[in-house]
């Protein structure tokens, strides 16, 4: 068959190292993108109430407490 000493095409190594970045990447921006959303939150529950924003504060002790307490059940990485 012709073309078997070509390789394979520019746009499919680009695929592929596009994704293995963004792999790599996407957990640590979505956890920027999250706190970032969570202060941002932070700012208009105050902003329309102390009880909303120390209710809104509550909710992300909670979530983080939550996560911790998950973490600890998790078995240790090798």
């Amino acid at each position: 068959m012709y073309g078997r000493n070509k390789g394979t095409p520019w746009w499919q190594e680009a695929f592929v190292l596009t994704r293995a970045v963004f792999g790599i990447l996407f957990w640590p921006l979505a956890a920027i993108v999250g706190v970032m959303i969570a202060i941002g939150g932070l700012f208009v529950a105050f902003d329309t109430g102390v009880g909303w924003g120390l209710l809104a504060l509550a909710i992300i002790a909670a979530i983080i407490a939550v996560y911790a307490w998950w973490d600890r059940r998790q078995p240790p990485r090798v």
